[in-house]
């Protein structure tokens, strides 16, 4: 009865760190993805911020805007930083606009989507 117990505690054991190792290759497999999304979350929401304040804004104070921004998962040392904000303020105005939370307001200028 002793090595049964044994022997049933070392496969518990090995079942949960396969588990736990598994649970962590999926996660560092798809962190890139997840580290773009909340950085152009975390952007578009400085745009929108900016917006409300002030009704337009233009392709290079989106870049001012989110020059600098940093995002990171909390349990990963890996974070992004925007270090070339005129590219990505591109992707961020092309990102607000898909998600419709701005509109094209004129000459090269957005406002937020009434």
């Amino acid at each position: 009865m002793d090595k049964i117990h044994i022997l049933i505690g070392i496969l518990l054991f090995a079942l949960v760190t396969a588990v736990l190792y598994v649970w962590g290759l999926r996660k560092s497999a798809g962190q890139r993805e997840d580290l773009d999304r909340i950085l152009l979350n975390r952007c578009g929401n400085k745009v929108v911020k900016y917006l409300k304040k002030n009704g337009t804004i233009t392709e290079k104070q989106v870049a001012a805007q989110i020059n600098g921004v940093t995002a990171g998962e909390f349990w990963s040392r890996k974070r992004l930083v925007v270090q070339q904000p005129q590219k990505f303020a591109k992707q961020v105005i092309a990102f607000l606009v898909d998600q419709q939370y701005i509109q094209p307001a004129g000459q090269d200028r957005y406002q937020l989507k009434k």
